[in-house]
């Protein structure tokens, strides 16, 4: 009830700013959002999916800079913030836990790449993006195995043929408790040839400033972060019906320690006995051919991700030793994916796609946990020295059939049939591993994923859909661990899959002034993988759990009147184990850790005339996120729970032609959230938000 109060006060204090913008020119339509989630182009509000898209426009009125900014937004999307670059990302409570080691439930894309890790999910920075598209439930015939909670893509700005075209920003902030940041974009699109040629050039960075101290260390705002980033578009397009883009995103990020406090402590405090640093190198190449044969367009996307993390990580309480000991982590992961496909055009009687997808991927885990002297072993010689590597090649053959039997009536039905090859190695030693080890494996698996999906349209404003799809992840094999109690951990895993059922309604209504969309959801997951970590610290995964997750979303825009924009977005997810858990995690009825049941976003901007040439403008959001437990509620001992909280933003600022300067202050009244409470290293850290942060805030387009 605490929340729907503060969700009610906030609802009335924006309706408190209709009657200012009254006085506002006469109201205008909502415009129309274009989206490719389909794989072809389509109005937003034609297709038969819950999919949320957040526009260029949008991003930058909302000052979204990375994932966390948009997040909260989305309904349905949850996620474990343990920092950038360090997400955990669920969709409609698909999530297994908050540690995983395998493939990500949720697929993450950049333009045509996969870019999704298990824990580890890249935060790009959102400027100069085209759109964020959030499709919601299993999209297993278009994006494949690795999207079973749903889909993710972040679209980038292509290059334009016919202009040239330049934007620089940046921002300076200081936030309550830690120090300052200050963040700096700029863009600049180039014809090379008119209408033939052009390149398109991003370049960013960010310096974020700490505001957690060290005490052990004796150092203040230790969480500080630095990244820079850089994007190359080429497009090429020789003739009215072939093109070419090549692009190069490069990405580099720095962090003097992690967000995570000591509830122990006063204030904003953590004791580390070394620093937690990391750095997280990402770069992806891609290569996207297009070309229109008139009854089919043929897209070809070849990518490749170079990705490298190395981070240091204190496990001295883990241990419980008198010294310092620390895991040093280096994790690099390549991943080659090919796609062709072919989509005929749309608004036929028949409407189909077709393609084949091929991906290799190897990634590594490379540790070594040094010391400060332990057990009289030199402090050069290592605890643990292991090398993991994994090599996954997946093989996959897609389509989808859409028959418009009416003008209204539209079935579609969807296959992928694919099949995945992995293999591993291993080599470890040290006092840790109880000495050399060496180890391989490897797993074989087939799978085929349907779906349909019927829709109508009651009205030219108003369709209703109903779907049924299957979602999927593959198996693979358990790197080999020591016995426990004489017990071994099962040498491979199998595939878990689901089958989500929904009825959505998409709207537009009051002349085109607002929408209104909505969907009920129901999940059955069965052979749920699932990370086990044994009381020595060894991990492996395992099948058997059952779930169930059913919920709604509901997503509501407004324009009643010119200058006034209103919406809100609103999320119930009950997530719950459907029998006792085969591996011993949990009992039946137990919710699935790190989900929260209730999520809303509510927004406002009002924009008014200043001058012939100047107009002003004011907003503000406020967000809720239920709590949550860091485990399941019938673990022994019982888990953590993270607080519901709520944060407030606002932004005052001026615009005129091309020029954009604000004023904003995110956490207006300075909350602090858990995020997530993590008791693995044998203490407990709480992740924690960033402070009430000032800041200022200008834009320009040339």
């Amino acid at each position: 009830m605490k929340g729907f109060s503060r969700l009610w006060m906030a609802s009335s204090a924006l309706a408190l700013m209709a009657p200012y913008a009254a006085m506002a020119d006469e109201a205008v339509p909502t415009d129309e959002i274009v989206v490719t989630a389909q794989k072809r182009v389509q109005p937003l509000q034609d297709v038969p999916l819950s999919i949320s898209a957040l526009t260029a426009e949008q991003i930058e009125k909302r000052g979204f800079d990375g994932f966390t900014d948009y997040a909260r937004s989305v309904p349905g999307l949850s996620f474990v913030d343990r920092g950038s670059g360090r997400n955990k990302i669920t969709l409609r409570g698909v999530s297994t836990g908050v540690d995983q080691n395998h493939q990500s439930p949720v697929g993450i894309y950049i333009d045509e790449t996969p870019v999704s890790f298990p824990n580890n999910e890249p935060d790009l920075r959102l400027y100069d993006v085209e759109r964020i598209e959030v499709l919601r439930g299993p999209q297993g015939t278009l994006y494949g195995a690795g999207s079973m909670g749903g889909t993710i893509r972040m679209i980038t700005a292509k290059p334009k043929l016919d202009r040239i075209e330049a934007s620089v920003s940046g921002s300076l902030s200081t936030t309550r408790h830690g120090d300052e940041s200050v963040a700096l974009n700029g863009m600049i699109n180039v014809p090379l040839a008119t209408d033939k040629v052009a390149m398109r050039t991003v370049f960013y960075y960010r310096n974020e400033g700490g505001f957690v101290d060290n005490t052990q260390l004796g150092k203040s705002n230790v969480n500080d972060a630095e990244t820079w980033g850089a994007r190359f578009s080429l497009k090429m397009a020789p003739s009215e019906t072939f093109d070419a883009t090549a692009s190069i995103l490069l990405q580099r990020s720095d962090f003097g320690g992690t967000q995570e406090i000591d509830p122990t402590l006063a204030g904003l405090s953590q004791r580390r006995a070394v620093a937690e640093l990391r750095s997280d190198d990402l770069t992806v190449y891609s290569l996207v051919l297009h070309n229109d044969f008139g009854w089919a367009d043929l897209v070809s996307t070849t990518s490749y991700l170079d990705r490298k993390i190395n981070d240091n990580r204190d496990v001295t309480a883990f241990l419980g030793v008198p010294v310092p000991v620390w895991l040093n982590n280096v994790v690099p992961d390549k991943n080659f994916v090919q796609e062709i496909r072919l989509a005929s055009p749309s608004g036929g009687t028949v409407e189909w796609i077709a393609g084949l997808y091929y991906s290799r991927r190897k990634n590594s885990l490379y540790q070594l946990a040094w010391h400060g002297g332990l057990f009289g072993i030199p402090t050069t010689t290592p605890l643990l020295d292991s090398d993991i590597n994994n090599v996954t090649k997946q093989y996959a053959a897609f389509g989808e059939l859409s028959v418009n039997v009416t003008d209204a009536l539209k079935i579609t039905g969807g296959l992928r049939a694919f099949k995945v090859k992995e293999r591993f190695s291993k080599v470890s030693d040290g006092i840790i591993a109880g000495g050399f080890s060496s180890d391989t494996g490897n797993s074989s698996e087939s799978k085929i994923n349907p779906k349909i999906n019927i829709s109508y349209k009651a009205t030219p404003d108003i369709l209703v859909y109903a779907q049924a799809a299957q979602g999927f992840r593959v198996g693979g094999p358990n790197t080999t661990i020591p016995p426990l109690g004489g017990v071994s951990a099962p040498a491979t895993f199998d595939s878990d899959s689901l089958w989500n059922y929904e009825v959505g309604v998409k709207s537009d209504f009051l002349g085109g002034k607002a929408t209104f969309n909505a969907a009920l959801f129901y999940i059955d997951w069965s052979d749920i993988q699932v990370t086990v970590t044994r009381p020595d610290g060894f991990s492996y995964v395992t099948n058997g759990d059952k779930a169930k997750s059913k919920g709604a979303e509901v997503e509501l825009s407004l324009r009643p009147v010119g200058g006034l924009e209103l919406g809100a977005t609103l999320a119930y997810t009950d997530t719950y184990l459907a029998a006792n858990s085969a591996s011993g995690a949990g009992l039946k009825g137990d919710r699935i850790p790190a989900v929260p049941k209730w999520s809303y976003d509510i927004f406002g901007r009002y924009s008014f005339p200043l001058s012939d040439a100047l107009s002003g403008y004011m907003q503000a959001n406020v967000q809720h996120v239920g709590g949550s437990y860091n485990g399941f509620p019938s673990d022994v001992p019982a888990p953590d729970l993270q607080h519901s909280y709520e944060l407030a933003n606002a932004k005052i600022g001026v615009e005129t032609g091309d020029l954009d300067i604000s004023l904003f202050v995110n956490n207006l009244f300075d909350k602090r959230a858990e995020l997530f409470v993590d008791t693995t290293l044998g203490d407990q850290r709480i992740n924690v938000n960033r402070p009430r942060t000032f800041g200022i805030s200008a834009s320009k387009r040339f």
